[in-house]
């Protein structure tokens, strides 16, 4: 069974009446103040509609100024974070949004089912994702085994009669291995 549509007063308004509307609700006027504008403007909206009105539109103008800000941190911290968290942030993000969306009682059944499938796709992402996490992990296990082993073959071989050498080269093999895990 489908839900009816509500149908705000304010969405029937002429486009740049509601526009103006808007505009009115970010900039913080009072609920009673737009509505006294607008019979000024020949249309008479209560005050309570307006309010109605306005909590939906105020929490998705939030919602996406929030995606906004997050994806603008997210480039921002590219550089030092792996691909991998930056796509898992991403899905998060996309997926608040479809479920706001699929919140929204002006969505038909079709666009649901489009939101629907969305959401399955960003699941088979993630799963592809921490794929590539448990991959990296066990590349870099793989990494620290090699250095060990080496540390060790340059300790046998040179540590005796060399130790400052094998000290030397022990240190860089450290730092070597430090570097790389960074980079992963």
């Amino acid at each position: 069974m489908e839900q009816n549509r509500s149908h705000s007063k304010v969405d029937k308004l002429p486009p740049e009446l509601k526009r103006e509307v808007e505009e009115r609700l970010l900039s913080g006027e009072t609920y009673e103040g737009i509505s006294d504008y607008l019979k000024g403007q020949g249309e008479d909206i209560h005050y309570s509609s307006i309010g109605r009105y306005g909590q939906k539109f105020l929490k998705r103008f939030e919602s996406v100024r929030i995606a906004k800000e997050f994806a603008k941190l997210l480039a921002e911290d590219n550089a030092d974070r792996p691909t991998t968290e930056l796509h898992e942030a991403n899905n998060l993000l996309a997926s608040q949004l479809i479920m706001e969306a699929l919140v929204d009682d002006r969505m038909d059944a079709e666009e649901r089912g489009k939101m629907a499938k969305s959401i399955a796709s960003l699941q088979r992402a993630q799963v592809s994702n921490e794929k590539l996490k448990l991959q990296s992990r066990k590349e870099r296990g793989a990494v620290h085994v090699a250095m060990e082993m080496l540390k060790d073959k340059v300790f046998a071989e040179i540590a005796e009669g060399h130790p400052e050498i094998a000290d030397a080269l022990m240190q860089l093999a450290d730092e070597t291995e430090k570097e790389m895990q960074k980079m992963q």
